[in-house]
């Protein structure tokens, strides 16, 4: 494969193709509005569906995806995140914030430690924007921990109060 700069390798095809539209999408909003905000811009380079990079089909996280993260190679991380948890719930901070749960692997961690010492938040809220990531977290947990998805909320947006824990 060409090299893109530096030592980098061309992406496949099929990503550049995605890379493509994602692009021509940007431009023409910017040639209607004439002015794209960097957040706006960030949001559809993450998030268009179909084409932004947590929405766009492509496994991310994990020894296939692009990064690794520390639940996604042991349960340990998850474990001793739980322990501080376990502190908090004792002290009445009762649900659990994540921001950006990835595939669900942490909170599954977190969620099944926290039920073995019998301190489990009464919500554990997930912020997730990407539909796609949703999915493979609701996956995810469904799996490993069926008996506690009445007590998972997913939210679009930060909560205007919130009250509990929050994991970032």
């Amino acid at each position: 494969a060409r090299a893109t700069g530096g030592d980098l390798p061309a992406p496949p095809p099929q990503a550049a193709a995605v890379s493509a539209k994602l692009a021509a999408r940007i431009r023409a909003e910017i040639a209607h509005d004439g002015f794209m905000p960097f957040p706006r811009f960030m949001e559809l380079a993450l998030y268009a569906p179909g084409l932004g990079y947590y929405s766009g089909g492509s496994v991310k996280l994990g020894p296939e995806g692009d990064f690794v993260t520390a639940p996604e190679i042991s349960p340990l991380f998850g474990r001793a995140l739980a322990a501080q948890v376990a502190q908090l719930v004792e002290l009445d901070c009762a649900s659990v914030l994540e921001l950006g749960a990835g595939t669900g692997r942490l909170a599954a961690d977190v969620l099944e430690t926290l039920a073995r010492s019998g301190r489990l938040p009464e919500r554990y809220c997930i912020l997730e924007v990407s539909a796609e990531l949703r999915g493979r977290q609701l996956a995810t947990l469904r799996t490993r921990v069926p008996a506690l998805l009445e007590r998972i909320v997913w939210l679009d947006r930060l909560p205007q109060r919130f009250r509990g824990t929050i994991v970032g």
